[in-house]
């Protein structure tokens, strides 16, 4: 069983982002009522945050009273039949229950950026369009190895029966596992997109492959991390035909649990930046399938020469 690892290295400084998609290429539109429901698979979030509780996806069959007048985000009833109870804002897989709170801080940082990326690439939008960020516990450092990646997948599988449109996923490892590449593979059938980090461990995946982000499945983004210049980070794993996109990952700024903030970087904070912009384009054209949702992001970014071999098309989003 292959071991599953979360990228991000908390610093907590203040910095300066290098990379965003070219801001001239939205319209100003008038888009009313649309949601882009984002499955956020890590270690739980701070649904609390004042910079994250307006975007928390809420299971609208398990919000509102019952017919007993009871609210049924405690009720103890599985109200909407899903096979969860009161799982109001996602579910914790780790402890099998509806409390998603982040003990670890890397799932409410990379909460922070996504949500903080599709409000900068959304900014145009007269509307009242948004990002619903559905909070998927997989991840706890204590449990084994083993429990983690079947959560992996408990999760994955939630997600697409859930109906989100993206789903965020910033961990992997070396190894296939069946369950999860059949989940992801379920998930292209419903057009959902997965973007999944590259992996911190300064490989060539082309040859050392690392999963979920190497499965050969059309409704997967993979993303490298760039540094505040715009090069390849040094911990980031690369891979000509392997890796589809590069996006900031160093020193990045973002929301961490209690109500606070602070710096990680990694391919996973690479990851939500490409997410974040992904569901912005979805904002606009609701049908886009995820094959077409990376030729969209491509139009977006630059070429950059020192991405040659290291990604498919030399590309990476800038600022």
């Amino acid at each position: 069983m292959r071991k599953k690892i979360i990228l991000g290295i908390a610093l907590f400084l203040t910095q300066k982002n290098y990379a965003a998609i070219n801001k001239n290429a939205y319209y100003n539109l008038n888009i009313k009522n649309n949601h882009v429901v984002i499955a956020i698979i890590d270690t739980g979030a701070d649904v609390k945050h004042n910079d994250l509780k307006k975007f928390i996806w809420i299971n609208s069959g398990e919000s509102g009273v019952d017919a007993l007048g009871q609210d049924k985000a405690t009720n103890l009833i599985d109200d909407d039949d899903n096979g969860f109870v009161d799982d109001l804002h996602g579910w914790n897989f780790v402890d099998n229950n509806n409390d998603v709170s982040d003990l670890h801080g890397h799932g409410t940082h990379i909460t922070g950026i996504i949500k903080k990326e599709f409000q900068k690439h959304s900014a145009n939008f007269t509307s009242e369009a948004s990002a619903r960020l559905m909070i998927l516990k997989y991840y706890d450092p204590n449990a084994s190895d083993t429990k983690n990646i079947l959560n992996t997948t408990k999760a994955l599988n939630y997600a697409v029966k859930m109906q989100a449109r993206i789903i965020n996923y910033s961990g992997g490892g070396g190894s296939r596992y069946a369950p999860e590449y059949q989940a992801i593979a379920e998930a292209a059938k419903k057009n959902t997109l997965l973007v999944a980090a590259a992996g911190n461990n300064n490989s060539n995946t082309d040859n050392q492959q690392y999963y979920p982000a190497n499965y050969a499945l059309d409704n997967i983004i993979s993303v490298a991390a760039t540094d505040n210049s715009g090069e390849l980070e040094s911990f980031s794993n690369y891979g000509h035909n392997s890796i589809d996109i590069a996006a900031p990952g160093k020193l990045i700024y973002s929301t961490l649990p209690k109500n606070t903030y602070g710096i990680m970087s990694g391919t996973s904070q690479a990851t939500a930046y490409v997410t974040g912009v992904a569901a912005s384009l979805l904002i606009v054209k609701t049908a886009l399938k995820p094959k077409e949702i990376l030729v969209d992001l491509l139009t977006r970014c630059k070429f950059n020469k020192s991405l040659k071999g290291k990604t498919k098309f030399q590309l990476a989003m800038v600022q």
